[in-house]
């Protein structure tokens, strides 16, 4: 089992200071945060703060995504009653036509979803994958208008008392939310934020009318696609990624690992200790993209196990949507043409879901637990 190595330090924590000392090499008598102050019970906020005693860390943006996020999942979760508005729906992604409950959103003009969604891919890829989520948009406003009807093969509507299904028994509002998981929360933190373009940002002086620097900033606003909490993770108020991150990890280091490299490597950069910084991106990136990979085949395995057709495809309809995501890791063991190759085994046949068979599921579930040396048999708690 993998663990974090923190040496043995012996020293108080410092504030951060307002500049930085970039020709001192860290050692151990002259980090101004020592690792061993840090521990999982340690508020992020709180850690990390200047002289005066202001924390200096911001990911409001990356908050403010989330809660977008979230109206769009609760206006996809009307469809099974009511008719769910496509261009609702694409104005929320885009944050446009103030298309928010929340008046709060609606005047973040600057924080769009849609533009944070594939963003380490081309243009053009990355174009075609925000137009994904739009025909999701469009067929969830088609189908909502068949709510009133039990779904069967070939026909779409309602499967249990909540389960929304097209023709082919997929659960769309899962493809979004679950496919955003990935493509805009993932590959923010693994190839944007913790990417070398940010991570290259300024250290030695605050950002200007800030009290952090460029590259403090760039690696809080990845913690922030994670959790909106102060520490992590908080029982019961995790969400997207935070939520499944716990759920994933359960069964290799823990979540609590997983937030102990984000606070070493803000610290890292607070003490100029780059190569400690480093060994924590490795980490959280690794551990992120496997804890993914724990969660599909987890669904795969519900799937097999599930006793009605509902409950089936729902399980299916997560999994496609995390199998999805999988492309969005830091070079991805299993990338674009190999997701969109396992994602074809599950959708691609005439029927869909319905046609489905055991060692179908079996199939996929297996290339992914000997891709990242998973138990094929892990069920984790959803």
């Amino acid at each position: 089992m993998k663990k974090l190595f923190i040496p043995v330090l012996g020293l108080a924590l410092f504030a951060t200071s307002c500049k930085k000392e970039n020709n001192i090499t860290p050692t151990p008598s002259n980090l101004k945060i020592p690792y061993t102050t840090l521990s999982t019970s340690s508020n992020y906020k709180a850690t990390f703060v200047d002289a005066e005693g202001k924390t200096t860390v911001d990911f409001s943006g990356q908050t403010t995504r989330i809660n977008m996020l979230k109206e769009i999942d609760a206006h996809i979760k009307t469809g099974t009653s009511a008719d769910i508005d496509a261009v609702k729906l694409i104005n929320m992604f885009r944050n446009q036509n103030t298309p928010f409950t929340s008046a709060d959103l609606n005047a973040a003009t600057d924080k769009v979803i849609s533009a944070k969604t594939a963003q380490s891919f081309s243009a053009t890829e990355a174009d075609a994958e925000r137009q994904r989520f739009i025909g999701y948009f469009n067929e969830l406003e088609r189908i909502s208008k068949m709510n009133g009807q039990t779904a069967e093969q070939g026909k779409a509507g309602v499967l249990g008392t909540n389960r929304l299904v097209d023709e082919k028994g997929f659960e769309l509002s899962q493809f979004v939310q679950k496919g955003l998981i990935g493509a805009m929360m993932l590959d923010q933190i693994a190839n944007i934020y913790l990417g070398t373009e940010e991570q290259s940002a300024d250290n030695s002086e605050p950002a200007e009318g800030k009290n952090y620097t460029d590259l403090e900033h760039h690696w809080d606003e990845a913690y922030g696609y994670l959790t909106a909490n102060d520490t992590y993770p908080v029982e019961g108020k995790e969400s997207f990624l935070g939520s499944y991150a716990v759920q994933g990890t359960s069964v290799h280091d823990g979540a609590e690992a997983l937030y102990l490299a984000f606070l070493k490597g803000r610290a890292a950069i607070v003490n100029n200790d780059l190569a400690t910084r480093d060994e924590q991106i490795a980490y959280i990136r690794t551990e992120l993209e496997k804890a993914i990979a724990t969660v599909a085949i987890s669904y795969l395995n519900k799937t097999n196990t599930a006793t009605d057709d509902a409950s089936r495809f729902h399980a299916l309809s997560e999994g496609v949507g995390f199998i999805y995501s999988l492309r969005f890791a830091h070079n991805a063991k299993i990338n674009k043409a190999k997701s969109e190759e396992l994602l074809n085994i599950l959708m691609g046949k005439a029927n869909g879901f319905w046609s489905l068979t055991t060692d179908d599921i079996n199939n996929v579930r297996d290339q992914i637990a000997t891709t990242f040396g998973i138990d094929k048999t892990t069920v984790v708690n959803h």
